[in-house]
């Protein structure tokens, strides 16, 4: 069953359907990605997804500006279906 989300967090974050990870919910209001990590024990498991910096590897990179990780943050309200 799909639910959707709504919350503030940078414009640069990508939520499209572009990855092989799968959108999940984190603190109860906003979403990052679980990534299938076998191998490698050392590799993120949630993470963000940014359009200009690629891989974040905190889920909670860029979702409020004190968690930013560049300059270029831009609040924006997403609209995510997970």
């Amino acid at each position: 069953m799909s639910k959707e989300i709504k919350f503030k967090a940078c414009e640069e974050l990508d939520f499209a359907n572009n990855y092989s990870a799968k959108k999940v919910l984190i603190y109860g209001t906003k979403v990052c990605w679980e990534r299938d990590v076998v191998d490698d024990v050392s590799s993120p498991r949630l993470v963000q997804y940014c359009k200009k910096s690629g891989r974040l590897n905190y889920p909670d990179s860029c979702l409020r500006e004190a968690d930013k990780m560049c300059s270029d943050y831009k609040e924006f309200e997403h609209t995510v279906i997970i």
